[in-house]
């Protein structure tokens, strides 16, 4: 059975988290079945109804269709045109390093950035994120496989151009070359999509997390 929340109380859910879990439990579904519902998973769906969040436009119209309701009855309803209202701007908010971690952990896809001879490079990696760490895999002879404490950023999004919504994290840290107990705990959940011999694990080891998230609504 689901718990009440005070959706006022700091770190609680959003209002629209509470109309989602509102929704739900109003066609007597578990969070299992809206997540099967709308292809996310049930982890997801908790995070969404019970913490703050940054949630797509395209999350929003697949939680719209699994819970048989309009965006403008999840998201509450917009001020009429010609009201004198103020204007509905995108608004950009900081995440919680919580949340940072969670979209980290959830993701496969991010992007390295690292001083190169000449100049800054960023470049697309698989990675697995494991016992605090980031994990990913580059051939042997490439720039950032010759790096032993040196400083990287990482960086990973989703956006939604049809919504103007989406979120950003990033991570600045160490990179370094993974040790053996690392590598075989990563071993198997790397998979990079570049193809080729790409057997040299380098590890990110975060100094400092941030994200952001803007929503339309």
């Amino acid at each position: 059975m689901d718990t009440p929340m005070d959706t006022q109380t700091t770190g609680g859910p959003s209002s629209l988290g509470t109309r989602i879990r509102h929704r739900r439990q109003a066609l007597g579904l578990s969070p299992a079945e809206v997540a099967e519902r709308a292809g996310l998973t049930a982890d997801r769906i908790k995070q969404i109804e019970t913490r703050p969040f940054a949630l797509t436009g395209a999350e929003l119209l697949r939680l719209a269709h699994a819970l048989d309701a309009t965006i403008e009855e999840l998201t509450g309803p917009r001020h009429p045109a010609g009201a004198h209202q103020p204007p509905i701007d995108p608004v950009l908010e900081p995440m919680r390093r919580e949340e940072c971690i969670v979209l980290i952990r959830s993701g496969s896809v991010g992007r390295i950035a690292y001083a190169g001879i000449d100049e800054v490079v960023v470049i697309p990696v698989n990675y697995c994120y494991r016992d605090e760490l980031i994990v990913f895999r580059t051939a042997a002879d490439s720039a950032v496989a010759q790096f032993d404490l040196e400083p990287v950023a990482f960086e990973l999004d989703l956006f939604d151009e049809g919504m103007q919504d989406g979120w950003s994290v990033l991570v600045n840290g160490m990179v370094r070359p993974a040790t053996e107990a690392e590598t075989a705990a990563a071993r198997g959940r790397v998979d990079p999509w570049a193809g080729g011999t790409r057997d040299t694990y380098m590890v990110v080891d975060p100094r400092r997390i941030t994200g952001r998230r803007i929503r339309s609504w």
